[in-house]
């Protein structure tokens, strides 16, 4: 495992060497044929997780005629850590899954899969990274994918805007020796290199950024229309937040309530008098009380602002190109491993994260779903249906299907925003959220340059 603060899985080591991928392939070596290739992108906030078969194996996915391939990259100041001068270069761990890609651009057919069927694939931290490949054209290269899965993370979200590069790699280093005092860029990085990588891994960095040379933002980026032109599916389950709840204490909620200009997040460009006011509108959409009597809202509110309003703006500007397949995860079972989480009122049951039980084989966790109701087996069915369909076909319903109700999940539009509710049944709405109520805010009083969108 690439190095970070705790291991989950005991007997993997933590080493700076760990630029590792797995491939599992249903065809023996030798093989002539060319299937389908799904790259998984791990999550983790960028500081944890790993693409171990333990978190991640292919039990389920893997008899429907694909080749699987996860992948590791660095995390933390190993991954993300990086000066504005360039001298520490920021967003290695963004080209470690470049190099993995090319990796498998290069010798997937060794393993019976189509170097020119790649679809890249990631759940939160891993789709916000899928999201970063897609921003800007390939400039005459070869494509290394040619489809996206994006769960539960967009590059648009905050959680993934830069920040003040070198003053957060500096603190680190003096944190390791508060003696330290860099003359330079180049002091620092040779102080960063000397010392012991678990020295480093102890003194997590919070701040992480994906920051990009040059003057133009994420946002600005899709608006202009540079980015590639590929099928996605793309979508997020129903209370995210519900995973932070934690983090959400009397205090920080109050402060909600106090200024309203906080709802309004620092990498969204606005100026301070309508950073305000924007935020009592928005609080609006949510509710007439104050959060900390109405926690369910509050929850609703978070979950928008750090995952749905910057996948729907991904949304939004995509669409017009390519089919963006869009859905809701809302069905809430045992498999997910939550059920012990409250109810909020208003809000929603499926947090952060509980949607990859139904995917993936996570050891000790769903390794035998007859442990499980029969419900919950049909969703992951479903689920690992829809997903391996969209692999091989770049639509997760191409035909009629019984186990998928027959249903003909659409590309979705702007005017009307068309997903697929992923619940007991399968189901197409539209308008999901309060995402046009909070666009229409957020777009009337925003400014250049865009970077984000929360």
């Amino acid at each position: 495992m690439c190095y970070q603060t705790t291991s989950q899985i005991a007997f993997l080591s933590l080493d700076e060497d760990c630029l590792n991928l797995n491939v599992y392939t249903p065809v023996k070596p030798g093989s002539n044929k060319k299937l389908p290739v799904l790259l998984w992108i791990h999550g983790g906030a960028y500081q944890t997780g790993s693409s171990a078969f333990s978190y991640f194996g292919p039990k389920y996915q893997i008899d429907y005629g694909i080749v699987i391939v996860t992948i590791n990259y660095r995390l933390s100041a190993f991954g993300f850590l990086g000066t504005e001068d360039g001298v520490i270069p920021s967003n290695v761990g963004l080209e470690d899954q470049r190099l993995a890609m090319k990796w498998v651009k290069r010798n997937i057919e060794q393993f019976g899969g189509d170097s020119n069927h790649i679809v890249i694939a990631g759940e939160s931290a891993g789709s916000s990274s899928v999201g970063e490949h897609l921003l800007g054209s390939w400039n005459g290269e070869e494509p290394l994918f040619h489809g996206a899965i994006m769960q539960s993370g967009s590059p648009l979200a905050r959680w993934t805007s830069p920040r003040n590069l070198t003053e957060i790699a500096v603190n680190l280093a003096q944190k390791i020796d508060p003696k330290f005092s860099p003359r330079n860029t180049t002091d620092l990085l040779k102080f960063l290199q000397k010392v012991d990588a678990q020295d480093i891994a102890n003194n997590p960095i919070k701040d992480l950024s994906l920051d990009k040379p040059g003057p133009v933002g994420n946002l600005q980026l899709l608006m202009q229309g540079d980015y590639k032109k590929v099928p996605v599916l793309i979508g997020f389950n129903s209370e995210e937040s519900l995973y932070f709840r934690s983090m959400y204490t009397k205090s920080f909620v109050e402060m909600y309530d106090n200024d309203s200009s906080v709802l309004i997040v620092s990498s969204m460009n606005m100026s301070p008098s309508n950073r305000t006011i924007a935020g009592k509108k928005l609080k609006e959409v949510y509710t007439n009380n104050k959060f900390a009597d109405d926690f369910g809202a509050f929850l609703q509110y978070q979950t928008d602002v750090s995952f749905i309003n910057s996948i729907l703006k991904t949304v939004e500007i995509g669409c017009h190109s390519n089919p963006y397949y869009l859905y809701e995860f809302s069905y809430k079972g045992e498999l997910g491993g939550s059920m012990d989480v409250p109810h909020y009122n208003k809000a929603g049951l499926v947090m952060h994260a509980e949607d990859l039980p139904y995917m993936w084989e996570q050891a000790g966790k769903n390794s035998d779903l007859s442990k499980f109701p029969k419900a919950d087996q049909l969703t992951m069915q479903r689920i690992v249906k829809m997903w391996t369909n969209f692999v091989k076909h770049f639509n997760p319903t191409p035909k009629a299907d019984p186990i998928l109700d027959n249903v003909t999940w659409q590309p979705t539009e702007p005017s009307s925003f068309r997903y697929l509710n992923i619940n007991a049944t399968l189901e197409m709405k539209t308008n999901p959220r309060a995402y046009k109520q909070t666009k229409d805010i957020l777009e009337y009083y925003m400014q250049p340059p865009f970077n984000f969108f929360d």
